[in-house]
């Protein structure tokens, strides 16, 4: 159930009796761009820590205990042409403890004192939480440096989506980062408090009216604007050409991506999940099957859809002796797709194993927040069981459809400075 307590301020409701637990997620949704989000990830570090009343790790986790082990965490995630700010928190449903009538009331304070009293030191953000959360997400940025696959999608999704969000890091950037200051960080929280559209999602075993009381009366948050954009879909020019970048690596990454041309929100995206699964998604894919187990080029490779950018990506790392036959025999997969070289015993395993993953997902809490989460964002209201009728009645010529509807944009090798230049 879904409630708009004022303009901009939802209250999303998922009732569910399969969890002991009962989890708040309140998120904060903002237009992606490269400084922002680096704001925004920074200050989602520091947000956790400490606050005013809690003003050490040590009361941090003190209070977390006297909760029955409650659990906080904040993180930064992408979604299209959107940037979300994401506060979770989780604590034991009270129906399985004696003597916590104040349990759930005691939780949302908690988050309230995070979200509106942060730990200040003489009227600013603490610099040594500052210097901390900074030394963090350029350490996370660096891991996804480092690592190839990462890497070399990176590298993809930057060609693929130039000057559009695709390009851009949900993480932000380590020449922004560079430069951030206190002050940026502390405007960008009040700028996020005050005008981000904000939805405060609740999922568990709880009476909702109660529940809805409680929680208008503790978040006081003010009318805000709730446009923001997020799904579209790439508008890149196709190309063939092969960009090659080279780094100390050991292995050769692949990463290749194609504009889909099917928005998200369309009933035709059914039919572009099932052409995923048949190209690359599932062990039972083209991709897999040719690739690694037919012509053992490489140990992995799969295909994935980037829903919120119109976006079909395939990576692999190979041997750098295999880089032409292994784009070429990617690309031969996609042509035997797009002219309808599959059997229906193929579309109907690929079909059952969309559905076994959306029925899965009614099974884990995060799953089915983060489903909720993207039908707002979305602007819509399908449910599982909705979706996965759309996949079972999707036909070999929509999928047909789907797959002429793509255009390769983007092909990125990545591999090691020595082998390179043998």
């Amino acid at each position: 159930m879904k409630i708009k307590i004022r303009e901009g301020v939802t209250l999303n409701f998922i009732q569910s009796d399969k969890f002991k637990d009962i989890a708040v997620y309140i998120d904060f949704l903002h237009e992606l761009n490269e400084k922002d989000a680096t704001e925004r990830s920074v200050l989602s570090m520091m947000m956790t820590d400490r606050c005013e009343k809690y003003d050490t790790k040590q009361k941090m986790s003190n209070v977390c205990d006297e909760l029955y082990g409650a659990t906080l965490s904040c993180r930064t995630i992408g979604c299209g042409g959107g940037h979300v700010v994401e506060f979770r928190s989780k604590i034991i449903n009270p129906m399985y403890v004696e003597g916590s009538a104040n349990l759930l009331r005691d939780q949302l304070c908690l988050i309230k004192e995070i979200l509106f009293n942060p730990y200040y030191e003489q009227g600013h953000f603490s610099k040594e939480i500052f210097d901390e959360a900074v030394r963090l997400l350029k350490s996370k940025i660096m891991r996804r440096l480092d690592d190839a696959q990462t890497y070399s999608l990176l590298l993809a999704f930057q060609k693929a989506g130039e000057q559009q969000p695709l390009s851009i890091s949900a993480l932000g950037s380590l020449d922004i980062l560079s430069k951030l200051t206190i002050e940026d960080v502390e405007k960008q929280y009040q700028s996020m408090l005050t005008n981000d559209p904000v939805e405060i999602m609740v999922c568990g075993q709880f009476d909702e009216l109660q529940m809805g009381r409680m929680i208008e009366s503790i978040f006081d948050f003010t009318q805000r604007s709730s446009k923001v954009n997020t799904h579209y879909c790439l508008n890149t020019a196709a190309s063939d050409e092969i960009t090659k970048v080279e780094k100390d690596i050991p292995q050769t990454n692949i990463a290749m991506i194609w504009k889909n041309g099917i928005d998200v929100v369309d009933e035709q995206y059914a039919a572009l999940r099932v052409a995923n699964g048949i190209f690359g998604q599932y062990s039972t894919s083209y991709l897999f099957q040719e690739v690694r187990e037919k012509h053992s080029l490489c140990y992995s490779i799969f295909s994935n859809l980037i829903s919120f950018d119109g976006a079909l990506v395939v990576s692999t790392g190979i041997e750098h002796q295999n880089i032409d036959q292994t784009i070429q025999l990617i690309k031969e997969q996609f042509e035997r797709c797009k002219k309808g070289e599959f059997s229906d015993e193929l579309i109907s395993v690929t079909k059952k194993m969309i559905i076994n993953s959306l029925k899965a997902s009614r099974d884990d809490m995060n799953s089915m927040m983060s489903y909720a989460y993207n039908n707002s964002l979305l602007n819509r209201e399908l449910t599982i069981e909705e979706n996965i009728e759309r996949i079972s009645n999707v036909s070999k010529e929509a999928i047909l459809k789907a797959f002429n509807a793509c255009e390769l944009l983007a092909t990125v090798v990545l591999t090691g400075k020595e082998k390179a230049h043998e």
